[in-house]
């Protein structure tokens, strides 16, 4: 039985393995990688290339999932991240919206303040509190494993505006909640909350900091003794995030040792992860996959897990810029925030939209290309165009934000201006109620042109249109966001 699974395991690379050119060489800080040479695979190498291709598209976003938690603990956290320090349970609070000097995690909003967290628990359940919100503010605590599944929300359109406390259980807990304290289940003990709170212009961001100082996690045993934040438990949080790289690991095989550390703490699930799990043995996997034996592997062994590596990476980002519906050369996917056992596209989802949403609370719509298919290029100017009564359909708000191809960070331009929306102050439309935006490096001469511009590099891009509290029209084909066309 286990050779039938790893010949079923090693059947996700069909179509992949030979398909894919080598890459250019890309700089360091980007996010892109560049295919190996992979050369004549034959015999152990082959083997191993296979299997660990496989554990690499499989178990990417735990080991992503557990170095994020791990980088956000230092003292030196936001220096080196971005993002603001914070131990495991506790929140961080990012204070501005997001520019392009963020850089650690691809294709960031520049819509709302985050307010994030990444929690296990394994010892007990975590209270989430929230406060009551304006009428017309938009909010959203979600719930995402490890996997990046998204499995519940808490904001303004799931629960509604009112202050509120949910229980976030982890499987196995049987205690009794306080009375007012709603239960959500998660099926791992470990999983993010992905706060977003909706900022409606520059003048807004101090009111959305006063709803982010009011949320609250507690552990439930500290629950309704204080209105403050409890302190978060510095000693757990150490132990949580320990990881220390063997001295002697083979270079190139950390991913595989940082795979055995994550299964200790989100374990495969029996029988949706079983082909991949199973597999693992023949790669070095020991104790139930949660030791990396280095030690028992071959030098061509060594060799194909490295190039596995390369590749799998590879692959996600090939993934990242084909998968999904095409609509007018914009591309989204219904199964983006709940992608089960689609393990190769659930590793490009962490890789370049970590924490991206299910669609029912947004959908993001990624555009490469314009009308006639070709990329995007900064040398060109170009126009997006909505017809009176055909900008996005949603309940809360749309943007349309720029990203750099490398790293998937934001475009630094004159006017720091790194979305445009239906909340970008003083944007224009025409005679007829039509909205036009204008795409392109250089600064309009034109005053309405300008108020309207979303500036673009010299180079390469691509864009996202990002749509809050989405309706059913662009599911049901009866609203399309309009294509790209190059200016004349």
């Amino acid at each position: 039985m286990k050779c039938m699974r790893v010949g079923m395991a090693t059947g996700l690379l069909v179509g992949l393995l030979f398909s894919i050119a080598p890459s250019t060489p890309v700089n360091a800080a980007d996010k892109r990688t560049p295919a190996p040479e992979l050369g004549a695979l034959q015999g152990r190498e082959a083997q191993a290339f296979h299997l660990g291709v496989n554990a690499v598209m499989w178990g990417y976003p735990a080991v992503f999932f557990e170095d994020l938690m791990r980088g956000r603990t230092p003292v030196d956290a936001e220096e080196k991240t971005g993002n603001p320090r914070a131990q495991v349970n506790q929140f961080g609070l990012v204070r501005n919206l997001r520019g392009p000097e963020f850089k650690q995690i691809a294709t960031p909003n520049n819509d709302t303040l985050y307010a994030q967290a990444f929690c296990d628990v394994s010892r007990e359940p975590l209270v989430l509190t929230v406060p009551a919100v304006e009428p017309d503010r938009y909010y959203v605590m979600q719930l995402w494993d490890v996997n990046g599944d998204t499995f519940g929300h808490v904001g303004s359109r799931a629960t509604g505006r009112e202050a509120g406390h949910y229980a976030l259980v982890g499987p196995g807990w049987k205690g009794e909640l306080p009375a007012g304290v709603k239960r959500i289940d998660s099926e791992y003990n470990n999983f993010a909350i992905w706060g977003r709170i909706g900022v409606n212009g520059p003048d807004d961001v101090e009111n959305a900091r006063a709803i982010q100082d009011k949320l609250r996690l507690t552990p439930l045993s500290h629950f309704g003794k204080s209105e403050q934040q409890v302190p978060p438990d510095m000693e757990y949080s150490a132990q949580r995030v320990a990881y220390e790289k063997p001295a002697d690991l083979p270079e190139g095989l950390e991913f595989y040792d940082k795979l055995a550390h994550a299964l200790k703490h989100t374990p495969p699930k029996p029988a949706q992860d079983a082909v991949v799990a199973d597999s693992l043995a023949y790669i070095g996997f020991r104790s139930g996959n949660t030791e990396y034996d280095y030690k028992s592997l071959t030098e061509p062994e060594i060799t194909g897990l490295k190039k596995a590596y390369q590749f799998a990476l590879h692959v996600m980002d090939v993934n990242a810029q084909t998968v999904g519906v095409a609509v007018n050369n914009w591309r989204w996917n219904p199964k983006s925030g709940i992608m089960g056992t689609d393990y190769l596209f659930r590793a490009a989802w962490a890789k370049w939209y970590t924490g991206g949403n299910a669609s029912e609370e947004a959908i993001y719509m990624d555009g490469r290309t314009d009308d006639k298919g070709e990329p995007f290029d900064g040398s060109r100017k170009y126009t997006v165009r909505f017809e009176k009564g055909q900008t996005p359909h949603v309940s809360a708000f749309w943007s349309l934000s720029m990203y750099h191809l490398s790293d998937g960070s934001f475009i630094e331009n004159p006017i720091k201006r790194y979305s445009i929306g239906d909340r970008t102050p003083g944007i224009t439309t025409a005679g007829d109620d039509s909205l036009t935006i204008y795409i392109q490096h250089d600064e309009p001469t034109d005053p309405a042109q300008k108020a309207n511009w979303l500036p673009a590099p010299e180079g390469g891009f691509y864009m996202n249109l990002r749509l809050y509290g989405p309706d059913d029209s662009l599911k049901n084909g009866t609203w399309a966001p309009p294509p790209v066309t190059v200016a004349q």
